[in-house]
């Protein structure tokens, strides 16, 4: 009964996971011409560490494919658009700084999703 409470609760906890990841980015880049450029690179590892977290525990085989089909069309889209978004006058640079954090925290769980689906298909 135990066991099964606590893997509910880590499921739950897993789950949010991605969503708090998602958050902190968005609010990192809302407010990272505020903070210190010292602080930027430590809040930056945080992402990507987030992010590797997030590809190794939260994405489960069945979700694989969509998973990496989806944040990878975000990943092209976001980059693309980044520059054009930073030539808007007043929100541009906010948005581009919000596409950047939100990059650095989506694709380095793409990359381990992926490592792993490549690992299980040469398995099978």
């Amino acid at each position: 009964m135990v066991k099964e409470y606590a893997k509910s609760v880590a499921n739950k906890v897993i789950a949010y996971s991605f969503v708090v990841g998602v958050v902190i980015a968005l609010i990192l880049g809302l407010i990272s011409n505020l903070l210190p450029a010292s602080i930027l690179p430590y809040m930056t590892s945080v992402l990507i560490l987030a992010g590797i977290i997030v590809g190794f525990f939260n994405i489960t085989p069945t979700e694989t494919r969509d998973y990496v089909l989806f944040v990878t069309a975000l990943v092209i889209v976001a980059s693309l658009s980044s520059n054009v978004l930073g030539q808007v006058q007043v929100i541009g640079p906010a948005l581009q700084r919000v596409l950047a954090t939100l990059l650095a925290f989506i694709v380095p769980s793409v990359v381990i999703v992926s490592i792993k689906a490549v690992m299980n298909l040469a398995r099978d």
